[in-house]
């Protein structure tokens, strides 16, 4: 259950939702400025931003132990609105999240654009840790493959 007041007793469930053009603004300038500043270092900001998003998530009421790939999938694409779908994929040593029509699609393009690594995203850091929690194992970023415009593979290996 999902709880409606946030923090500050404020009601979050019922507030006016951000645009995805400034969220998407607002990642691409943070991953930019890491990748400037840091270089590959960054992908330990990326992990630890994660982590610190979970915590305050399962403080929200949002996160649970131990969900199920489809309580996954519902906090991305319902709750979060981050996809139009996701897929999730378990292989025996990889686990491939398709991600289907995003709506951060500004921010994954002009990463792509310029070949920046995506530090801080939901999905490469946030979705993964949430699924290796819940399945009890690790995973390690493999590749990112975009097949089409809206559909974008994020594979991990199993380690």
């Amino acid at each position: 259950m999902v709880c409606s007041r946030g923090i500050f007793g404020i009601d979050i469930m019922n507030k006016k939702g951000i645009d995805s053009l400034f969220v998407s603004a607002l990642y691409y300038s943070i991953n930019k400025a890491i990748y400037d500043v840091m270089g590959d270092g960054g992908k330990v900001l990326g992990r630890r931003a994660s982590y610190e998003m979970i915590k305050l998530l399962k403080d929200l009421g949002f996160i649970k132990e131990n969900m199920s790939n489809e309580e996954i999938k519902n906090l991305f694409v319902n709750t979060f609105g981050l996809s139009e779908d996701l897929n999730i994929v378990e292989e025996d040593k990889k686990v491939i999240f398709e991600v289907i029509n995003p709506t951060l699609d500004l921010f994954l393009k002009k990463l792509m654009e310029e070949n920046l690594k995506p530090y801080v995203c939901p999905f490469m850091y946030l979705l993964s840790e949430i699924y290796s929690v819940s399945n009890n194992c690790r995973l390690m970023l493999s590749d990112v493959v975009p097949e089409t415009e809206e559909k974008v593979k994020l594979i991990f290996k199993k380690v």
